[in-house]
């Protein structure tokens, strides 16, 4: 990397200049932030970066994630975007002992619109140019699923898990999950997998059409590369044009237009004591397994 390239990458995403070609470089544009975002060439990875909390999701993540993904509306160059996580799981859903969400304060219409954000993560993922892939192995768990299930093509090693435990903590399924899940796999296999919170594992996965790709435990990356050789080998006009085209049939077939009173369901669930004994019990069992 040269003086200039190098005076341009920061922690900060709001100090990077993206109009300059820093593709060819592969630099990590923020560390020790709990996401590394790198671009390769055409290519830019988002790699949940929190292993010892198994990539677990708070809002500093979220921010990084947003503020990545408006850029990325403003660069056709870049044509895939592939999402992973460092460790053993892709992404244990949202961080119980931080909360994924700042604290929520103001009147109404304020504690509205915050208590959306991640909602409004995902409606991102679905109308950037960038075709999308989420790479995953061990746990998927609840906001990680979803974020996956956001994504174009999702890829698998033989050892996923996938849950959906919201109703298990006292809370509504929401971000648009549910209309979300359904439009990928059916309503009536989201049903099951949102009313039951029980565990889904790679075979079910594969069957449902949730994962494109199930992969050996130790050939999960291998098979990533593969789909990305696989899509970069498609004219760029033509991939974009038809990842536009299905993201556009998503949306009309549900999905993102379902969940427009989540944030009202998410923050009543939130106040309510009996998800915070709940959630205080979770915590305390997950925290005993690590032990």
């Amino acid at each position: 990397m040269n003086s200039n390239d190098a005076g341009r990458v920061s922690t900060t995403l709001n100090l990077i200049d993206l109009s300059e070609p820093l593709l060819e470089h592969g630099v990590s544009m923020s560390e020790n932030t709990g996401i590394k975002v790198i671009y390769e060439n055409q290519v830019v990875r988002f790699i949940l970066d929190r292993p010892k909390q198994l990539n677990a999701l708070n809002d500093n993540i979220r921010k990084i994630i947003a503020t990545t993904l408006n850029e990325l509306m403003e660069r056709p160059d870049i044509r895939l975007l592939v999402i992973s996580g460092n460790g053993k799981s892709f992404c244990s859903g949202a961080d119980l002992k931080t909360t994924s969400y700042p604290k929520v304060e103001g009147n109404w219409s304020t504690r509205r619109n915050r208590t959306a954000t991640w909602q409004r993560v995902l409606e991102q993922i679905e109308r950037i140019p960038q075709v999308t892939i989420a790479s995953m192995q061990g746990n998927v768990i609840g906001g990680g699923a979803l974020l996956a299930t956001a994504c174009d093509f999702r890829v698998i090693a033989e050892n996923a898990v996938l849950r959906i435990p919201e109703l298990a903590l006292g809370i509504p399924n929401v971000w648009n999950g549910t209309p979300l899940l359904a439009r990928e796999v059916g309503l009536p296999t989201a049903r099951d997998w949102v009313m039951t919170t029980r565990k889904v594992r790679a075979e079910e996965l594969k069957q449902t059409g949730w994962a494109q790709r199930v992969a050996k435990d130790d050939e999960l990356e291998a098979v990533t590369e593969e789909l990305i050789s696989e899509l970069l080998a498609v004219p760029a006009a033509a991939l974009a044009m038809t990842r536009s085209m299905t993201s556009a049939l998503g949306r009309s077939a549900s999905g993102m237009s379902m969940g427009w009173a989540d944030a009202d369901l998410q923050q009543w669930a939130l106040t309510e004591e009996e998800y915070k004994e709940t959630v205080r019990d979770y915590a305390r069992k997950v925290a005993s397994k690590s032990e």
